[in-house]
């Protein structure tokens, strides 16, 4: 039987996060299941800044008070899907995709307003929805563990990747800014205390003359998270935000990837630098090692002396080896799927008896 689903698609009048950006390509992919899932997309009033493959019926409220308030009426009879942590408290018939235990883990890189909503909101949903997903096992055992969700009740799907591989890269990138191919390392992330950036900036700062520079790309929401004012050391640069194309090129083009993230719920960029054939070295930490198994180069999070080995000796890698990292990176990479994360859904949803006659 045919599931009906009510996506709340609030994620699709935001700028793009990394929990946004999994909504948008796990909406894609359901659609793809059109013979098992029927999806109708529902979205507060503001415009639409992500596409999706159906069409969004808009309200007349926006932000949280339509997600609390207006959003349960509108879903009629289906079985209201939340994919990006919230969603209304009045919904039972609801199936809540919760990232990680983040708020939790690294209070200290949210707002306090955003973290007491979080550490309210959460375990009530939780309680309550009658189906909740996570991201990876790591999340799961976290979530449990800080009493977000009741123990046994959370499914895992994991997060696909190929979402990079449909992106044309922006072919002025590196011209753009000053940057020659295998001539800089690269990371992402906001400035965040859990992206654990400043330690990697001291690192990159305090490696030998004549090293490639570290280029950081990406921003922070600065009505939420903490404020935090980092002036780049020598050695390192910050892009800022850029486009979808930006960072396709820069993957293709780095002569590897960082991420020293102190934990993640999952950890998707080193993924997206994979899958881009780019070698990575990743943070022994959170849901880094599930994701990346032994396609990746470790290093403790805490240990600065040891980035800076890293970071020196990944970019004077030999061509031999350097190709065996990224071939090991590429056959890894390539089975996370957004088609195998909508198929987990799905599987999810039908093994809790959710079906057209009960949506």
């Amino acid at each position: 039987m045919t599931l009906r689903l009510a996506l709340n698609a609030r994620f699709a009048t935001r700028p793009l996060s990394g929990v946004d950006r999994v909504a948008q390509e796990l909406t894609r992919a359901l659609v793809a299941f059109s013979d098992e899932v029927e999806v109708s997309a529902f979205a507060p009033k503001a415009r639409a800044l992500a596409e999706l493959p159906i069409p969004m019926v808009h309200g007349h409220l926006g932000g949280q008070v339509w997600e609390q308030f207006e959003l349960p009426s509108m879903r009629g009879d289906r079985c209201l899907f939340s994919p990006c942590n919230t969603g209304p408290m009045a919904v039972r018939d609801q199936v809540v995709l919760i990232h990680d235990a983040q708020p939790w883990l690294q209070p200290e890189a949210y707002s306090p307003a955003f973290r007491a909503w979080y550490r309210f909101l959460l375990p009530q949903l939780a309680r309550r929805a009658r189906v909740v997903l996570t991201i990876s096992e790591y999340s799961r055992v976290q979530l449990e563990r800080f009493g977000v969700v009741p123990p046994g009740k959370a499914r895992v799907v994991l997060n696909g990747a190929d979402h990079i591989l449909k992106i044309s890269p922006d072919p002025d990138t590196l011209g753009r800014h000053g940057l020659i191919p295998g001539g800089y390392l690269l990371a992402l992330g906001n400035l965040s205390p859990h992206k654990n950036l400043a330690m990697l900036m001291r690192a990159a700062a305090a490696r030998p003359a004549g090293q490639p520079p570290l280029v950081i790309a990406g921003g922070g929401n600065s009505r939420v998270f903490a404020d935090a004012s980092l002036a780049p050391p020598p050695g390192v640069r910050l892009l800022g935000r850029i486009s979808d194309g930006e960072l396709r090129a820069l993957y293709a083009h780095a002569a590897a990837f960082v991420f020293p993230s102190l934990t993640e719920g999952f950890g998707l960029p080193p993924l997206e630098a994979m899958l881009c054939g780019c070698p990575t070295v990743v943070s022994r930490a959170g849901a880094i090692p599930e994701v990346c198994g032994d396609a990746s180069a470790y290093v403790d999070p805490t240990d600065e002396a040891g980035w800076i080995r890293a970071m020196v000796e990944v970019a004077a890698l030999g061509a031999d080896a350097r190709q065996a990292r990224v071939q090991d990176g590429l056959q890894h990479a390539a089975t996370f799927t957004w088609a195998r994360a909508a198929r987990q859904v799905v599987d999810h949803l039908a093994y809790a008896g959710l079906n057209s006659a009960e949506a």
